[in-house]
This record gives C-alpha cells, sequence and structure tokens, in this order.
C-alpha cells in the first residue's frame, strides 16, 4: 500500500507517493505563477493551485502499481483564500510575502501588550500573518469580508476540494495565523473577537495526522485512483519537514537550503514563550509530531542569492554549462576559492529574517578591493549565509535551546563543498536523509498515522527515514571561521543606519511616481 504526501507551496506543489518503508514509488510536480497587482502585494489564483493539484495527483495515481491507503496535505502558511457559501475563493489568494497588511501591527500594538499576544499565539508581532490580511480585506474589500463563508488557508481550501467536507486545518498550520491560542490548541476568541469575526468562520482544527473524509469518487476516477481513500490532515510545511527528516527528540533540528534558509528545531512537549525569543523574532507552535513544540529561525534569501550570482556576475558560467550539458551550479562550485575569504556578504537581498525582521535592511557585500575576484565573492555568499545562521542558532543555544545535530535538505544538501563549509562554519553535524523530498515524506506518515499504518508520528519515523551519510566539522576549520564570524557579527548593525535612509529616499521617489 502506497501513502501520499502533498506539498502545496507558494509556487507549485508537488505529489509524492511512497511505500510504507520510505521508498519513492512516484512523484510529479507542478508550477502556478504569482500576481503582482502592485509593488509589494502578492496574489496566487486558487482555482490555479487547484488545477495544478489535481495534475500532479493524476500523474501519480497514473503511475502507481498498487493501491494507495491514505494521503495528507502540507501547504505553507498565512496565505488567506476568502470562501464563499459555495466554496469557490471569492478572490485571488493574499499569498505570505503580500506586504499591504503590515499597517495592522499598530492595529494589534494599540489592543494587546505584544508580549500577551506572543504568549497566547507563539507569534512574534508582524504584518505577514493572515490575521492582518483578514483585517486589510475587512476595511478594503468590505462586501467580500461581509460574504466570505470561510476564511481560509491553503491546507484547509486542498482538504476540503478533495473530501466536499467542512474545512479543516491541522494545529501547526492555525498557529501561522496569529489567531490561534498554541497552549490550548484552540482559536483565540480574545483575537477574533478584536478583529470582529467569529470562530465559526474559520476551519476547524485538528490534530496532524488527523482523518478529515475520503477522497471524493469523481476525483479518484478523474486520478486513476482505486478503492476508498483516506484524506488527513498534514501540516505547516516547515514542521513537515522536520517530521520527514526524522527529527524525533529536543535539540534535533532540520537546516532546509533552499530558496530561503531555514532551520526548524524540535523544542520538546512544552511551549517556550519568552520575553527574548519574541525579541528576536522566534516563533513557537505546535509541531506536527504528538504534544511537541517547534520553532523556527529563517533566513529570508539562501538559494535565491546563490542564483543572482549566477545570473548576475556568473552568466558566462550558466551559458557554459548549457554547451557542456552541466549543471550550473556544479559548475560554479568547480571554480570555489580555499576559505575562508575576507569579505562579508549581508544576505538581506530580500529584507531580513530572524532574529532581526528588519524591513528597511538590505543586502551588502563588505571588503571589496581592487584583489578581489567574482569566484571570492561567490564564497563569502556561502559563508555568510552561514554566518547568518549561526547568530540564530547562538541565540538558540543563549536561551537554553541546545542543538544536538542538523539534518540537512534541500537543493543546496546537494553540494557537499557547501556542507563542509555550513559544518565547520557551526561546529555542528550535518545528517543527510536518503530522500530530498523531506517535506512530502513528513505528510505521508502523518497520513500512515491518519490510516493507522504507523501508531505515531515517531513510528513513522522508524519505518520511512533513511540516512545516507553526514558531514562532520573540522575543529581546526571551526576555530579559523570564529575569528571571522567574530567580524561578520558587527556588519548588520555597522550598516543598519544606512540602510534605514537607503529605505527612507525610496519611499519618497515611490510617492513622487504615484
Amino acid at each position: 500500500m502506497a501513502l501520499l504526501g502533498i506539498d502545496v507551496g507558494t509556487s507549485g506543489c508537488k505529489v509524492v507517493a511512497f511505500r510504507e518503508n520510505g521508498e519513492v514509488l512516484s512523484s510529479s510536480g507542478k508550477e502556478y505563477p504569482f500576481i503582482t497587482p502592485r509593488p509589494g502585494w502578492l496574489e496566487i489564483d486558487p482555482e490555479k493551485i487547484w488545477e495544478a493539484v489535481c495534475t500532479a495527483l493524476g500523474e501519480v495515481g497514473r503511475d502507481l502499481r498498487e493501491p494507495i491507503s491514505a494521503l495528507a496535505v502540507t501547504s505553507h502558511g498565512e496565505t488567506l483564500i476568502p470562501l464563499g457559501r459555495d466554496g469557490r475563493p471569492l478572490t485571488f489568494a493574499i499569498a505570505n510575502f503580500d506586504v499591504r497588511a503590515n499597517r495592522y501591527v499598530a492595529f494589534f500594538r494599540e489592543r494587546f501588550d505584544p508580549f500577551h499576544l506572543f504568549s497566547v499565539t507563539g507569534m512574534p508581532l508582524h504584518g505577514m500573518y493572515t490575521v492582518n490580511k483578514i483585517l486589510w480585506l475587512r476595511d478594503h474589500e468590505p462586501e467580500i469580508f461581509e460574504r466570505t463563508w470561510k476564511f481560509s488557508c491553503v491546507e484547509d481550501f486542498i482538504v476540503f476540494r478533495l473530501t466536499g467536507e467542512e474545512p479543516a486545518m491541522d494545529y501547526s498550520l492555525a498557529s501561522r495565523t496569529m489567531m490561534f491560542d498554541v497552549r490550548r490548541k484552540a482559536w483565540a476568541w480574545e483575537i477574533l473577537e478584536a478583529v470582529g469575526i467569529s470562530k465559526e468562520r474559520l476551519p476547524r482544527v485538528l490534530p496532524s495526522g488527523t482523518p478529515v473524509g475520503s477522497l471524493r469518487e469523481d476525483l479518484a476516477r478523474d486520478f486513476g485512483l482505486r478503492g476508498k481513500i483516506l484524506v488527513a490532515t498534514g501540516g505547516h510545511d516547515q514542521p513537515c519537514g522536520v517530521l520527514g527528516c526524522g527529527v524525533s527528540s529536543p535539540g534535533e533540528a532540520m537546516y532546509g537550503i533552499g530558496t530561503s534558509e531555514c532551520v526548524a528545531l524540535n523544542i520538546g512537549p512544552s511551549p517556550f514563550l519568552t520575553k527574548e525569543m519574541m525579541e528576536n523574532g522566534f516563533c513557537c507552535y505546535p509541531h506536527v509530531t504528538e504534544g511537541d513544540y517547534i520553532t523556527l529561525a529563517y533566513i529570508a534569501s539562501g538559494g535565491s542569492l546563490v542564483r543572482w550570482f549566477r545570473d548576475a556576475i556568473a552568466p558566462d558560467k550558466k551559458q557554459e554549462a548549457r554547451e557542456l550539458g552541466k549543471d550550473p551550479y556544479r559548475v560554479l562550485f568547480e571554480h570555489l576559492p580555499e576559505g575562508p575569504v575576507p569579505l562579508f556578504v549581508l544576505p538581506h537581498f530580500a529584507g531580513s529574517g530572524t532574529p532581526y525582521l528588519d524591513e528597511h535592511s538590505r543586502g551588502a557585500i563588505v571588503g571589496l578591493t581592487l584583489a578581489a575576484s567574482r569566484w571570492e565573492i561567490f564564497r563569502a555568499i556561502l559563508e555568510s549565509l552561514t554566518y547568518e545562521m549561526k547568530v540564530n542558532l547562538d541565540l538558540f543555544e543563549a536561551f537554553g535551546l541546545p542543538i544536538v545535530d542538523l539534518r540537512a535538505v534541500g537543493g543546496g544538501a546537494r553540494s557537499l563543498e557547501w556542507l563542509r563549509m555550513k559544518a565547520d562554519i557551526l561546529g555542528k553535524t550535518l545528517l543527510l536523509p536518503e530522500t530530498e523530498e523531506a517535506v512530502a515524506l513528513g505528510t505521508a506518515i502523518l497520513a500512515g498515522k491518519a490510516a493507522g499504518i504507523f501508531a505515531h508520528a515517531r513510528e513513522g519515523i522508524a519505518a520511512m527515514v533513511r540516512f545516507r551519510g553526514k558531514v562532520e566539522p573540522s575543529l581546526e576549520r571551526h576555530e579559523t571561521y570564529g575569528r571571522y564570524y567574530s567580524v561578520y557579527q558587527k556588519v548588520y548593525n555597522g550598516l543598519k543606519e544606512v540602510h534605514e535612509l537607503l529605505s527612507m529616499l525610496q519611499g519618497e521617489e515611490e510617492s513622487r511616481e504615484e
């Protein structure tokens, strides 16, 4: 019997079928476009998301030679999909990184002590959360606000379409709305009251790996699937990835090295909701494993910064790779000089992540001389992304959240050179899961739990997660990198005022253009 994980991201979805031992049987991925009606606005057509999921499910279904017992859905967080009473979206989805609702941070500051809000929701006050998008809809699209039956996110929208049952989402995704009480594991009444909506206008909330219904018969026929297929709650994509790379105990963490970089740390059965966590932008919310909580550290740039270097600084190597039939990133790494290099890159090209959450911060290259080569800049990008993550991990450990090891997943985990660099800078062992599809695998484990194949998520880890190796740090290189890291730690604060002034200038220019 097969288990399916459906992973719905911001720009595409992936459907992966696994055997109960973790072997990949079939997979399919489909993309959908962003809509950017104004600068800073980011929308997605929910029907395009649904079409992509259906297409990928159909391709996997037609490819499989064995029946599916269950599937679960994971998705990115914060995106808002207002649904009418007929279950159809009333407007395009307001995507997670859309900035139009940022001004509602002031709305909450006027009504709540920020630490009280953090103590209830586990989310540091920020404009990206779903509740702010609902407020924007209330004030700017009042007719749509009034007509909305369910203020839905992506996981529950897809589960609803697959089953026809009332929308339901898991605790981890509900937390990303900033309307969820992470201790009580229920909608937070005081926040709903402030916003002016009832819990009846929100999806049901259930533990991850809970059955919601069965795949609609008409869809099963369309997808070429046989038998009754259970559909279950999955979770927010980051904790699903944590589960899929075998994290089962406090101190174990996933290091996602993709378009952005993220470390997701299992902090155990008690929420860790201190002022220090809030002040450094670290969230704390229910994990997809039973009773555990999770926290995240992230850099908005990651692989996207490597892609920028490829396209803006080394386009000739991209062409060379095409002519040689090689992966263009592999060609870049062939030119990587020995390190560390005396250059630093502040990797805030797409804004900062934790611990700063600074909307004004920009990217910068520091330490350039006439002798600097583009390949030294390339290495500085790779090193500095890891320095930036070390800033976060050092704070975790200072707060009493030790990190035992990191499980590396994502496109960046394919580069042994970069993994060695990361292990040396962080002074941590990197474990390498066998599958790159950690998010889908974690979601499939939750499907197996819902179907009764696994008694709990940890049993699913034992059955389905395998590792292909590990990268150990060099003590000597770690000590050398430590001297460079002490300099890197001064870069953000040294440029903070400059970036605020640049942001002000840009705002003035945009105002004149309007």
